[in-house]
């Protein structure tokens, strides 16, 4: 059984390091604790930091009593019979092989009997890492687990060793290989091993860096897996839902867009655990680990450096590992109460979502003037992640939002009287013009042109869901393959400009055209530009033929040229299967990207997209749909009679 490393030599390279941390941090963090409201205060079950559970069964029935606390992962309820629940993610040190054995005895006692799988990354950047992988292999089925071995692809980068920012791109593709192996396994769940010094190691590299906000909670026991942006299926996506229903099914409504759930949560159950709790445990129980000694050199990282520092008792009091936990917990404690309230009040707002444009709509409610700076600074980042282009959207950014929503927070603002829009996010935020109304309106930012240009994607993959502008998810394909390849035909996804509704509408009858307007009332103005359009190119030798583009869909509009529909939702690509229409070559879909907003109360989502196609229907008839899809959904909800009676 392989142990930990000895201690390493100081040297002055150490003792720099040391110098450097307690100057630097040492004051800063008690400004912290200063501030911190009843720090001091027993913090006893918030946090393990002894070794009083070294033994095997108080460590495992710990353990046990973690898991058992987990909320129940979404997606759970449709799982296939006999895929796995969970995941684990083993590196072969001591903390995950802990972790391996806890996950294994908590499985066989619960008789949860689905199989477990530990992936094993093998980065291919030492010269024993594939022996090391066949070795942690063989521990995890005698764990009676099912080992998966993921070999890294470093072509694309050449010589590994040689990059810049190693330990980032490495971290970039271990996880990117993980989320996909999840995904082909249905996991929706990743175990790591994160563990006590982890998180306060975490919390002293903020401090460091001098980060004094919410991030001194550290480690966040569940979050979205890192690194795996716009992969379907990992990223936020892979169980969409009916907007009408609510539930996770493929709908027989042609023409309602998704809206995206699922994707893969990585989860810390092991927090509460300290590095040695987890040698003592698997000494204890017999479970061979295998180290990595570059994870001991200091001159590796920061990372290992504070380590160094940490296990050798090298700083003050107030940056060991007790008092940093604290500081976490107390964060964490803050932060949770924060995000419980702002809850609350979000799920009582009238909120108006339509995803045919990407437009929210709310009412600021008089009683918010009594709620918090801090709860209404959460409840704007809600709203904006409604709407925005990104998802991390940090709560500095957000503040002055809420001022200007509610303006009590700010004695200026307040003597002024106006409310004026505001921009955040990628996110305009404008005041309705009722007087007193208190409704505003979220829509996604015109683009700049720096932004267009980097939004501008080609659609080469047939079949294979695409992430636009962070809100839409997009897929096209051939109804029968190799009538027109992509070699000669080339689709790419933009947002829409003056230039192709001008030519477009050169195209089309005058019915045509008048009902293509009434469409585009769906998105008055400017808001117009930030829809998606498909285009077609021909191209030849890779050369775009001249006068060869051609705009053939408006996805979030549900409107297709001729040859083009929205492909159905249960993948049948039959002829006569295409409702739209059936002589249709190419097809495209669309989805909405993952929200925290479901029909029902005084939440609503518009998402039927009219049923239109640019070689027939009568104006009329158009006219009458983009009405009826305006209010099919849901019955009105308090903000429609609110806004109605604003604008009368």
């Amino acid at each position: 059984m392989a142990t930990t490393n000895g201690t390493q030599p100081e040297g002055s390279y150490f003792e720099q390091q040391r110098a450097l941390l307690v100057n630097d941090v040492a004051a800063s963090l008690e400004r912290v604790l200063q501030n911190i409201n009843k720090l001091n205060r027993s913090l006893e079950g918030v946090i393990a930091v002894g070794s009083e559970f070294g033994q095997v069964e108080g460590l495992w029935s710990q353990f046990e009593n973690v898991m058992a606390k987990e909320p129940e992962k979404e997606g759970a309820k449709n799982a296939k019979e006999g895929a796995a629940d969970e995941g684990l993610a083993v590196s072969g040190g001591v903390d995950s092989m802990a972790l391996a054995s806890l996950s294994s005895e908590t499985t066989q006692a619960t008789g949860h009997y689905s199989p477990l799988i530990g992936f094993i990354v093998d980065h291919k950047l030492r010269k024993d890492s594939t022996e090391e992988a066949r070795n942690v292999a063989e521990e995890l089925r005698r764990l009676q687990i099912e080992p998966r071995v993921l070999t890294l692809d470093w072509r694309p980068y050449g010589n590994p060793l040689a990059i810049d920012h190693l330990e980032h791109v490495a971290r970039k593709l271990r996880y990117q290989a993980i989320g996909r192996a999840c995904r082909e396994n249905g996991i929706r769940s990743l175990l790591v091993a994160h563990h006590a010094d982890d998180q306060a190691e975490t919390v002293l590299m903020r401090i460091v860096g001098k980060y004094f906000g919410s991030g001194l909670g550290g480690i966040r026991s569940v979050r979205p897996i890192p690194e795996c942006h716009s992969i379907y299926g990992v990223d936020r996506s892979g169980s969409p839902r009916s907007a009408a229903s609510g539930e996770k099914e493929v709908t027989d409504d042609a023409h309602e867009m998704l809206i995206e759930g699922g994707g893969v949560d990585v989860t810390r159950p092991l927090l509460t655990f300290t590095k040695a709790e987890l040698i003592d445990y698997c000494i204890a129980a017999e479970v061979r680990w295998f180290e990595d000694h570059t994870n001991a050199d200091p001159r590796f990282a920061l990372r290992n450096t504070i380590r160094h520092l940490q296990t050798n008792e090298l700083l003050p009091a107030a940056l060991r590992q007790p008092r940093l936990l604290e500081v976490a917990a107390r964060v964490r404690e803050q932060a949770g109460e924060t995000e419980s309230s702002a809850q609350r009040e979000y799920d009582r707002l009238d909120i108006s979502l339509d995803v045919r444009t990407g437009t929210a709509t709310f009412k600021s409610a008089v009683r918010f003037r009594a709620v918090g700076r801090n709860v209404k600074t959460a409840l704007v980042r809600k709203l904006l992640s409604l709407v925005a282009p990104i998802e991390e959207i940090k709560s500095l950014d957000v503040y002055h939002v809420a001022e200007s929503i509610w303006p009590e927070l700010d004695v200026e603002k307040r003597r002024r009287g106006r409310r004026t829009p505001t921009q955040i996010a990628n996110v305009t935020i404008t005041p309705s013009s009722g007087a007193g109304s208190g409704i505003w309106t979220l829509a996604r930012q015109v683009p700049t042109r720096k932004d267009a240009a980097s939004k501008f994607i080609v659609l080469s993959q047939l079949s294979t869901w695409q992430l636009w502008d962070g809100r839409y998810w997009i897929r096209i394909c051939q109804r029968h393959a190799g009538n027109s390849p992509l070699e000669t035909l080339e689709v790419v996804i933009r947002f829409l400009q003056q230039d192709d509704i001008a030519s477009l509408m050169k195209t089309l009858t005058s019915a045509q055209r008048l009902a293509l307007r009434e469409l585009l009332s769906l998105a008055p103005g400017n808001l117009r530009f930030t829809l998606s359009v498909l285009i077609a190119r021909k191209v030849s030798s890779g050369t775009i033929m001249p006068d060869g583009e051609r705009v053939v869909a408006l996805p979030s509009l549900g409107w297709s040229a001729d040859g083009w529909a929205r492909r159905p939702e249960d993948d049948s690509l039959e002829d006569g299967v295409g409702r739209e229409d059936p002589a249709a070559e190419w097809l495209w879909d669309i989805r909405y990207k993952k929200v925290n907003l479901a029909n029902g109360g005084s939440h609503r989502i518009v998402a039927r997209l009219p049923d239109v196609r640019s070689s027939r229907d009568e104006a009329e008839r158009i006219r009458a749909e983009v009405h009826d899809t305006s209010t099919r959904s849901t019955p009105p909800s308090r903000i429609d009679q609110i806004r109605d009676a604003a604008t009368t």
